[in-house]
């Protein structure tokens, strides 16, 4: 009994011991964040929780830094948005425009003055004289890391429409969007998914949600403790592969469900450069996501709306100049570096659906070589450019060149 009682005294001296540890480094960060330069800070207090409907969206009011790819201080509004705090109501003067997408919409790697969304009301305001003098344009921001085109459907239908928007620009990334909207590659039983089951639209999947005890407690201390937040990314990754790992062979049911899987992520990724086009799996996906863009048109049409498809461009297209672009295509064997522009452009026409394509204005910049080579994506803080997501050179050029095509669609 003795031995028992001095076991217990060390196990609970050696946890209180780190609990004491743990409470000294969460002061000493939170001391040091308010001393440290920008590209020092850690990124802290910016994550998601699940939506019954559309799934991850960002938690209301939370605040913090983002220093992985660019730097801003954010401050997610009310209502789950990375934007300015707004109200359901319009006022009867306003043009309101609705702009809705994944991490490039969310735009957490620039300051959001510097996003798309008020970049696009700066230009349309100054430069837009189509309209009354009285009037003025109001754009709102709803993007989410992550999103496919369906989410990004339901977050229109159930949250976006709900701010009377007379134009909702949809912004498609061909790098990762079509691989987003299939459950059997993304795996991910928090998000929703359609697919088309005699060529009718059907929501197949929900997002699971539920009170996980576990995951209840590891919610406590992320939202309270920033040391928590700091290794959040990494723990998170670490169970999520592990998941992820046996998802895979409970989808792709067969002894090489790895090899599976991988064959059919080869052919959607092949799908965005043009090949593979013949396959019955990158025809459904391409199927697939226009049958979400006309359900999107229609619904937004009856609620009195305008939907505008923008295409985000691809650095690797549109960073470089042409000469570079074509030797990439063909090292890679390639065959149409604009296939979902191509493909968007022609459904776009055939069912009165307005399309910006912004990779054949940057592009069009970038490989006139009367023009300095320009980036658009990337930072050089991170050592990432010419690669990733916008930086404010890219946010600026696409939106405005988002913001005239609005105007000349208004006039």
């Amino acid at each position: 009994m003795q031995i028992f009682l001095n076991y217990s005294k060390k196990f609970f001296l050696i946890c209180f011991g780190l609990i004491l540890a743990i409470l000294f480094l969460e002061l000493l960060i939170r001391l040091s964040i308010n001393f440290l330069p920008d590209n020092y800070l850690p990124t802290y207090g910016i994550y998601q929780k699940s939506s019954s409907i559309i799934g991850q969206t960002l938690v209301p009011n939370s605040k913090g830094v983002w220093n992985r790819e660019g730097f801003s201080n954010v401050k997610i509004n009310s209502k789950g948005w990375n934007d300015y705090e707004r109200n359901y109501e319009k006022n009867e003067k306003t043009i309101r425009v609705a702009v809705v997408g994944d991490s490039f919409i969310e735009a957490f790697h620039v300051e959001k003055s510097n996003a798309i969304g008020p970049i696009i009301e700066s230009w349309l305001n100054n430069n837009c004289n189509s309209i009354p003098e009285d009037y003025a344009f109001e754009v709102l921001s709803f993007g989410a890391s992550g999103w496919g085109t369906g989410q990004m459907y339901l977050a229109i239908r159930e949250e976006v429409i709900l701010y009377e928007p007379d134009y909702v620009v949809l912004a498609f990334f061909p790098g990762n969007d079509l691989k987003n909207n299939i459950y059997e590659l993304e795996l991910n039983p928090y998000r929703p998914y359609f697919e088309l089951i005699n060529d009718e639209l059907v929501l197949t999947r929900s997002p699971i949600i539920g009170s996980n005890l576990k995951r209840d407690i590891y919610r406590f201390f992320r939202d309270n403790l920033i040391i928590v937040q700091l290794f959040r990314e990494s723990i998170v990754n670490i169970f999520w592969e592990a998941s992820f790992q046996e998802k895979i062979k409970e989808t792709h049911n067969n002894t090489e469900s790895m090899n599976h899987y991988d064959k059919k992520l080869k052919l959607i990724e092949d799908a965005t450069w043009g090949n593979s086009l013949n396959s019955a799996f990158v025809i459904d996906a391409w199927e697939l996501l226009e049958s979400i863009l006309l359900k999107t048109f229609k619904d937004l049409k009856n609620n009195n709306s305008e939907l505008i498809t923008l295409i985000v461009s691809r650095a690797e297209i549109v960073d470089y100049r042409k000469d570079y672009v074509e030797k990439m295509a063909n090292n890679n064997n390639i065959l149409n570096i604009f296939y979902p522009e191509d493909r968007l452009e022609s459904f776009g026409q055939q069912n009165n659906i307005e399309i910006v394509s912004i990779s054949r204005y940057m592009s069009e910049f970038n490989w006139n070589k009367n023009n300095e080579i320009t980036q658009f994506h990337g930072f050089k803080s991170t050592n990432t450019l010419g690669a990733g997501h916008w930086n404010e050179t890219g946010h600026k050029f696409a939106g405005e060149i988002t913001g005239k095509k609005i105007c000349e669609i208004y006039d």
